[in-house]
């Protein structure tokens, strides 16, 4: 390579983006483990629940991951739209 060409890509590093978005595939990961934690928590009874002071911790923490999941989806989604402007 010459100087030309090393100095005309010397500008273009961080303010390109990256190819691979984590969000993406994170967003789907956590809201498909919170939708498997919601339903289970859903579905079982509260004998279960005894040890952990009657907190059905499995629909709190699906609730949750939900939550998380379908922010990172959000973000993704959105970063994803406005780049095709």
């Amino acid at each position: 390579m010459n100087d030309e060409t090393e100095n005309k890509d010397a500008g273009k590093g961080m303010s390109q983006g990256h190819a691979l978005d984590l969000k993406l595939p994170i967003g789907g990961l956590l809201s498909a483990y919170g939708v498997l934690l919601t339903v289970y928590g859903l579905l079982t009874k509260k004998e279960m629940y005894a040890i952990s002071l009657g907190y059905n911790l499995n629909l709190v923490w699906g609730i949750l991951m939900l939550v998380i999941g379908g922010a990172f989806l959000f973000a993704a989604i959105r970063k994803r739209g406005r780049k095709g402007r």
